[in-house]
């Protein structure tokens, strides 16, 4: 029933190239999905009961064992190695104390941001501390390589050890590029995160705006606070330190470097648009609670049929 739902949502919001012809029994089996039956999962796994399931918690354990059990009711196998239902994996917890001020620095001016008013940061590295120190802070718009879109932000340039600041979201000006409006992979802090590490930055700072983002400051601040997870590094590039930081605390950090952010996130939205060092250093000290834990995916299967289909999958 889970995929069948899946399906069913997939088809109505992508667009149709044919109308989708379903046979008797799918229609039969789509009729089985209603509003209630999906609302009585969401109760219970929403139920305070379960204390928010984060990950290594009784709730945790709660709710896999919620989800196996309507697996098996569903009539799916065990998909799990060995042929269970769970697959356990080792996650990493890490609690990150900001200090209550960040400073930015260039020549004898500084600018120092307040921790949750203008920024929030948090480690990238499973360690007792995360550090930059004099780290020099470049501008490099959406930070997005695509090379089927021919955009790249970077154009090449050294950012080892650097600091990365950076838009939030995608170029949305024109249709033809990244899905116009659709927020891509491109889009979310996990990419940006991502390539800034494989740039070989020390850090990077996405600067949040409610267009941009979807949701309040406040959002930010609650979501990273506390404790975050992650998996165990398996010798993947890391950022010393990921960030966010408010449009008005960016602003000033470009003002402080002569520059105008407004006119530095609008040549960003064109292909030709190169990094620009801001001639600002960071300087920011993380201490960090790391422990590690284990959580679990829960897997059922529904065989197929077909000798040469039924030995893949859809997920």
């Amino acid at each position: 029933m889970r995929l069948a739902a899946a399906a069913l949502l997939a088809m109505a919001i992508t667009p149709a190239v044919a109308p989708v012809m379903l046979t008797a029994p799918e229609r039969a089996a789509a009729r089985t999905i209603n509003a209630d039956l999906l609302r009585g999962h969401i109760r219970f796994l929403s139920s305070d009961l379960l204390g928010g399931r984060g990950p290594a918690t009784t709730g945790d354990l709660l709710a896999q064992q919620y989800i196996a059990a309507q697996m098996e009711a569903a009539g799916l196998q065990p998909g799990a190695p060995g042929g269970g239902w769970l697959q356990p994996l080792d996650i990493v917890g890490i609690t990150s104390h900001n200090p209550d001020m960040a400073t930015v620095s260039k020549g004898g001016e500084k600018v120092d941001l307040k921790y949750k008013d203008d920024y929030i940061a948090f480690s990238g590295v499973s360690a007792p501390e995360a550090r930059l120190e004099n780290a020099e802070v470049v501008f490099v718009g959406y930070g997005i390589v695509a090379p089927e879109y021919q955009w790249d932000d970077y154009k090449g340039a050294d950012l080892k050890g650097k600091v990365l600041l950076m838009m939030n979201n995608d170029p949305a000006g024109d249709p033809k590029l990244f899905a116009g409006k659709t927020r891509q992979y491109y889009g979310r802090w996990t990419y940006k995160y991502e390539i800034a590490a494989r740039k070989g930055a020390a850090g990077a700072i996405i600067i949040h705006t409610e267009p941009s983002a979807g949701y309040k400051w406040q959002v930010v601040t609650s979501s990273w606070s506390g404790e975050n997870f992650t998996l165990p590094a398996e010798g993947q590039p890391e950022l010393q330190v990921q960030a966010w930081a408010t449009e008005e605390a960016s602003r000033r950090v470009a003002r402080l470097g002569g520059q105008d952010l407004d006119a530095l996130r609008a040549a960003a939205e064109k292909r030709d648009f190169k990094p620009v060092s801001l001639g600002v250093t960071l300087s920011l000290t993380l201490r960090n609670d790391v422990q590690k834990k284990q959580t679990a995916n829960v897997i059922g299967k529904l065989p197929g049929r077909d000798p040469i289909l039924g030995k893949e999958a859809v997920l």
